[in-house]
Formats: structure tokens, sequence, C-alpha cells
């Protein structure tokens, strides 16, 4: 018989990633999985500005802990500043901080990867984060991109692709429904 009660489980890295939407979706579905068993969730938002998110908003009402690192608005490579690879530096000590103070069940990095792929930090200072990880500790990445070392000592990778998109047709995203 499996004994799968919390105190005995293993945490696991997972990454969320791909040019489809849903890759922070899926984050906050495991969030919600995670607090309705009374597990302890942490999120660290990397490249996101403080708005009116939803998933900023159904954490506040689950009552999980989380961080913004990032300037508001939009960010594409032609839009990068100094700003945003010194937010990415603190949201990165500040993780790992989080990781390590092992009273987090489930911590979120939110855009990790991305932050990685612009090269505010690096893939070493990703697998720092994992070599830090207690045992008992789950990891969500989420981000377009994954790098070929993190991937390799991650446990879960699930690709968001997008097939068909309505921005490609000119229809911007929804409020309640896209952000």
């Amino acid at each position: 018989m499996f004994d799968i009660s919390v105190q005995t489980q293993t945490g696991l890295v997972q990454v969320f990633y791909g040019d489809g939407r849903g890759k922070t979706s899926a984050a906050m579905g495991e969030v919600w999985q995670a607090v309705s068993q009374g597990l302890k969730v942490c999120a660290v938002f990397f490249m996101k500005g403080k708005r009116r998110e939803a998933e900023y908003n159904i954490l506040e009402k689950l009552q999980v802990e989380y961080t913004v690192f990032g300037r508001s608005g939009f960010l594409s490579s032609a839009d990068t500043q100094a700003e945003d690879s010194k937010l990415c530096r603190q949201a990165l000590e500040f993780a790992e901080g989080q990781i390590r103070s092992g009273k987090w069940d489930l911590v979120v990095l939110d855009e990790i990867n991305n932050a990685q792929y612009y090269g505010f930090i690096q893939a070493r200072d990703i697998l720092k984060l994992l070599s830090a990880k207690p045992v008992g500790t789950s990891l969500i990445l989420t981000g377009k991109v994954v790098d070929k070392a993190v991937a390799e000592e991650v446990n879960l990778i699930d690709e968001c692709c997008k097939v068909k998109h309505p921005y490609d047709r000119g229809i911007l995203a929804r409020q309640g429904i896209d952000f």
C-alpha cells in the first residue's frame, strides 16, 4: 500500500512552457489543487508588474503569498530596460530564500524561463534553485522556453502550443477571460 499523505510526498519540479496561452493558468490550477489540500503555497512573478490580473486576484482570495518583480506593461525583446535585469535578479534572490526556507510545499516561479531567455538570469541560476529545493517542496516554472540543461533536471514538462489564436486575427485579450 502506498502512503500518499502530504507529509511523505516528494516535491517535484514541473515546467509549463510554449508559445501558446495557458502556462500561468496551468500553474494557478496547481496552486488551486495545493491550497484545496491544505498545502502552503508561495508564488514569485518574474517580469510581470502589479496589475489587476486574474492570477493576483485569485491568489489574494486564496490567501496565497505572492511577490511581483517586474514593470507594468507588455515586455518584448525591443522593450527591455536595465530595470528588468535588476528586478529579475531581485526575484531570483527572493525565490531562492523562499525555496531554501522549507516553509512552502509549492513555490511557483512564473515567467522565470522568460527571464533566462532574455538573459536577465542564467540557466545555472535556475539549476541552483532546483538544487536548493528541499525534498518535500515542489516547484513550478513557467515561460515560453525552457533551457535544455534545466529540462534535463525537472520531473514534468508540459508544452502549451499555439495552434490558432484570436490575436492573430486582431482580436485583443478579453478582461475576465484572458487576463
